[in-house]
């Protein structure tokens, strides 16, 4: 409660100077959040259905989100002498369960940015807390590249080719284990490759900067493509390499892995709106090695499905089936299936908000565990839920 009243505070103060760096400028009020009510089977509280083993990516989350998350940004930008500055604010708030009023409110961006300087004016150049880069399948909420934390960088470089080029520098004073450590990204996005396709790159390394500490490199490679053939089909796809104390979603990772810790992952993803029909699916495989050398094999396919009866009423399903495989032990799998009529403001499947009704069915088996974490599930292999969610972005 203290945190919370704490946060509430300085919210005010934040405004207030954001509207005073500049008041002519408009003041951008943007956010994203998710809520609602659910209950399961078996008389437990409300549970939702993910394996608590191998890679991200694998949780599809329609009718499958047990928390209340919501972010809420401001952005004040103005100009001076051709210099365009932004100063921007976000913050977020997280909450496990129904009704527990002890979420954790934080901030999640503090940053500034400019653009125009007469040594590079196409650059932008920022310093502060900053997410940059998010790259996501939105169906399995899951960032696959993720360049986010406090640092310095400068991107939009042209004249080097057909992309832009961007670099920056991010110092974490703490991991989980409160060690501190460096990373650098490189990278060369949008660059025309194809008829409707565009490339991007990215490039880490990283340092655990403490005895023990290890180095570490990624490389990811983001192809995206519209109208896939000639099909309405937009594609985008993932190819991604990390060792050592990188992650795969070009961030850190544990920082005193070594170079015998490797990982791939291959990800492709659609997505289409064809009349009142749209949808979204992705396929997954990842290969990941420890420390140990003992390599675990993951892999997922799914998709959701809209279809509009009315501009404002339509008909929503979502289906996949996820497993992993650790050497010299069981595959762990676990299928979900969710059905929701919703209401929304237009008819196509990113159209929000959402107001939905759900009910989700879950099976897995034994070797998955308990893929609730409730321990009302320990003994359990399947489950239902249902319940009513918002989700919407402004």
């Amino acid at each position: 409660m203290i945190r919370i009243a704490h946060a509430y505070k300085q919210i005010p103060l934040a405004v207030g100077l954001l509207m005073a760096a500049g008041a002519s400028q408009a003041l951008d009020w943007t956010g994203y959040f998710r809520a609602g009510p659910g209950l399961t089977s078996n008389g437990t509280s409300r549970s939702c259905y993910a394996l608590n083993g191998g890679t991200q990516g694998m949780k599809y989350r329609l009718g499958n989100e047990c928390d209340f998350y919501g972010e809420f940004q401001l952005a004040q930008g103005f100009k001076k002498d051709g210099v365009e500055y932004k100063v921007t604010l976000m913050t977020d708030y997280y909450d496990g369960s129904t009704d527990r009023t002890k979420g954790d409110w934080d901030v999640a961006q503090m940053f500034a940015e400019a653009k125009g300087f007469d040594i590079a004016p196409e650059a932008t150049f920022w310093i502060g807390k900053e997410r940059g880069r998010r790259g996501d399948v939105h169906i399995v909420d899951t960032y696959f590249t993720e360049m986010v934390g406090v640092g310095a960088g400068a991107k939009g470089f042209t004249g080097l080719g057909p992309g832009k080029l961007g670099v920056a520098y991010y110092k974490t004073d703490k991991d989980s284990n409160e060690r501190p450590g460096h990373r650098g990204n490189v990278e060369y996005v949008d660059a025309a490759v194809n008829d409707g396709g565009k490339l991007s790159v990215f490039g880490t390394v990283t340092k655990g900067q403490f005895a023990g500490g290890t180095n570490g490199w990624g490389l990811t490679f983001k192809h995206e493509q519209e109208n896939m053939f000639g099909t309405g089909l937009n594609n985008v796809v993932w190819l991604q390499y990390a060792q050592g104390s990188t992650g795969l979603n070009s961030n850190f990772g544990n920082l005193t892995d070594t170079s015998a810790a490797k990982k791939y992952r291959i990800v492709e993803s659609v997505n289409w709106q064809q009349g009142a029909w749209g949808g979204m699916a992705m396929v997954l495989y990842a290969h990941e090695k420890d420390n140990q050398g003992v390599a675990t094999k993951s892999g997922s396919v799914g998709g959701r499905v809209s279809y509009a009866v009315t501009r404002n009423f339509k008909l929503l399903t979502e289906a996949g089936v996820s497993q992993y495989k650790p050497d010299g032990g069981q595959t762990a799998r676990l299928t979900k299936l969710t059905f929701a009529p919703t209401l929304s403001v237009g008819p196509a499947l990113m159209d929000r908000p959402e107001f939905r009704l759900y009910v989700t069915h879950a099976k897995w088996n034994r070797a998955a565990g308990n893929v609730t974490n409730n321990v009302n599930f320990e003994d359990k292999t399947s489950g239902t839920s249902v319940g009513a969610q918002v989700e919407m972005w402004f």
